[in-house]
C-alpha cells in the first residue's frame, strides 16, 4: 500500500515546489527571456532546475542584503567640487559621491610592472595596508608578499585582507598559509563564507572589488588578483595574463579605503578605527578621478546607469576592452544605436578565454554586433584579462567590472572614471598596441553552433 502511495505524494511535493518556485520567479524582476529560459528549466528538469534556482537566482536579495552595512563613501576628508559633465552629474546623483581632481594616475602595463610597483608599495606602508581581493593564490608569489605583509604586521602596521570566499574557495578551507599572518598581528576574513555563513551566501553574489590600499593615501587596483597568473617578479616563461592595474594617490585613494571599510565592518560586525588624515597627502596632483563601486550593497545601479548614458552620447568611440562578454540587452541596444550613429565601435576580447562555455555564450552578443558593423578583436597571444572601456576622448572607466550583467548586477564591483585627457591616452595607447595582437573579425557558424550559442547565451545573465 506505501508503495502505492509514495509516487503520488512525490508527485505531489513535486508540483508544489514547482508552484512555489515559479511564483517566486515570477515576482522578480528580469527580463522575460530570463523568466522563460528559468521556467523551462524549472518545469522540465524539476529537481535540478528548482537547486539552480535557489543557489543563483536574484541579485538584490534581501536576506543578504539585510545582512551588509549600506556601501558609504565619506566625503567630510574631500573638497567637494561640483560635477563637470552628464555622466559624472549622474554618478553623482546615483551614489551621493563627489569625484576628486587631485590625485596622480600611473598605469602599470603588464603583471610583471604591477608586481615591482605593489611590493614598493608594501615596502613604504607605515600605518595601514589593506586589502581586497576574489583570489588569494598558493604559490611562490603569494608566499613572497605574505613574507612582506608579515612583518609590516610584526612592525605595527595596521594589516587586514578580505577575501572572497568562493573565489579562494580552498583557501576558505585549509588557511594555514595565512596563520602566520594572523601570529603577526594581521587580519583576514572570507567574505560572505561559505563555511559560517551557508545560508547567506550566494555563488552568484561574490566580491570581485579588487583593491589594495595603504595608508590611506595610495591604491594599486584593475583586474589583478593576488595570483601568479596575474602578478610575478619576471615573465620568462610567458604564462602571465595579460592584465592592467593603475595606482592612486590621493584623495581617490582614501574613497577606495572607506569602500574597503565598510564591506570589512559589514563582514566582521566592528567599527574600524578611524585615522586622522593629513589633507595635503590627498593633494598630489591633477587627475579627476570618479570612483564608482557596484552590488548588492547598493540600492541603484550606477555603474551600469553611466556606462549606458555614456554609450548613448558616445560621437566618436566606444572601446571596450573585457575578457568576460555578455552584457545585458539595453546596453546592446546602445551599441547597436551607436553604430547606427557612425561611432566606432570596437570589442576585443581573448580568442579563448578561461571558461569555455562564456565563450559560446560571448559568441551570439559579439555575433550581433558584428552584423551591425562593430570590430571584433579577439587577442590571440594569451590569456586576456584586463578591463577598460573607452568612450569618446573624455571618459575611459578601469576597474575589476567585466562588461557583463554579472558585474553590472550581482558581483560586487569597483572601478574608476578617469576624466583627465593625459590620462586617458595613455590607456588608449595601451590599447592601441593590443589591436596589432589580435584577430579581427567573426567566422560564420553552422546552424548548430549558433542554436548552442544562443541557448548559453539564455544562461549568461543578460536576459
Amino acid at each position: 500500500m506505501f508503495d502505492l502511495i509514495k509516487p503520488d505524494l512525490l508527485y505531489v511535493i513535486t508540483a508544489f515546489l514547482i508552484f512555489l518556485t515559479t511564483i517566486h520567479l515570477l515576482m522578480q524582476r528580469k527580463k522575460p527571456t530570463s523568466t522563460i529560459a528559468w521556467a523551462a528549466v524549472i518545469i522540465m528538469v524539476p529537481y535540478l532546475g528548482i537547486a539552480l534556482y535557489t543557489i543563483f537566482h536574484g541579485r538584490k536579495i534581501r536576506r543578504v542584503t539585510d545582512s551588509l552595512k549600506d556601501l558609504k563613501i565619506e566625503n567630510s576628508y574631500l573638497s567637494n567640487t561640483q560635477p563637470t559633465s552628464d555622466i559624472e552629474e549622474a554618478l553623482f546623483f546615483n551614489t551621493q559621491v563627489y569625484a576628486t581632481k587631485s590625485n596622480s594616475f600611473h598605469l602599470c602595463l603588464d603583471g610583471v610592472e604591477s608586481y615591482h610597483a605593489l611590493i614598493e608599495i608594501f615596502k613604504k606602508a607605515k600605518k595601514s595596508i589593506y586589502i581586497s581581493t576574489y583570489i588569494f593564490g598558493d604559490d611562490e608569489v603569494t608566499k613572497k608578499i605574505l613574507e612582506i605583509l608579515i612583518l609590516k604586521a610584526k612592525s605595527g602596521v595596521d594589516v587586514k585582507i578580505l577575501i572572497d570566499a568562493f573565489g579562494s574557495l580552498k583557501l576558505e578551507f585549509n588557511h594555514k598559509n595565512l596563520l602566520a599572518l594572523k601570529d603577526a598581528g594581521g587580519e583576514y576574513h572570507f567574505f560572505m563564507s561559505l563555511i559560517k555563513k551557508p545560508f547567506l551566501s550566494k555563488l552568484n553574489l561574490r566580491n570581485h572589488r579588487k583593491m589594495i590600499v595603504v595608508d590611506s593615501t595610495t591604491l594599486m587596483s584593475g583586474g589583478i588578483n593576488i595570483s601568479k597568473k596575474y602578478l610575478s617578479p619576471d615573465d620568462l616563461r610567458g604564462e602571465l595574463w595579460k592584465d592592467i592595474s593603475f595606482v592612486i594617490n590621493g584623495a581617490a585613494a582614501l574613497q577606495y579605503e572607506d569602500i574597503f571599510r565598510s564591506n570589512w565592518e559589514s563582514e566582521r560586525s566592528e567599527i574600524m578605527e578611524k585615522r586622522d588624515i593629513d589633507k595635503s597627502k590627498l593633494e598630489v596632483g591633477t587627475s579627476h578621478i570618479h570612483v564608482v563601486a557596484s552590488g548588492p550593497d547598493l540600492s541603484r545601479d550606477a555603474l551600469f546607469e553611466a556606462l549606458l548614458l555614456a554609450i548613448y552620447r558616445a560621437k566618436s568611440r566606444v572601446w571596450i576592452l573585457s575578457p568576460y562578454f555578455a552584457p545585458e540587452s539595453s546596453l546592446m541596444d546602445a551599441l547597436i544605436m551607436a553604430r547606427h550613429r557612425g561611432v566606432e565601435v570596437k570589442i576585443i576580447s581573448p580568442k579563448s578565454s578561461d571558461h569555455f562555455f562564456v565563450d559560446i555564450a560571448r559568441s551570439a552578443f559579439l555575433r550581433v554586433l558584428h552584423k551591425e558593423g562593430a570590430e571584433i578583436l579577439f587577442y590571440k597571444n594569451r590569456m586576456l584579462h584586463a578591463k577598460a572601456f573607452l568612450i569618446d576622448s573624455d571618459t575611459a572607466v578601469l576597474g575589476s567590472a567585466n562588461f557583463d550583467s554579472r558585474s553590472f548586477f550581482y558581483n560586487f564591483e569597483i572601478v574608476s572614471f578617469l576624466y583627465t585627457k593625459s590620462d586617458i591616452l595613455v590607456v588608449e595607447k595601451w590599447v592601441e598596441k593590443l589591436f596589432l595582437e589580435c584577430e579581427v573579425g567573426m567566422r560564420d557558424a553552422s546552424k548548430a553552433r549558433l542554436v548552442v550559442e544562443n541557448f548559453f547565451k539564455m544562461f549568461s545573465g543578460a536576459a
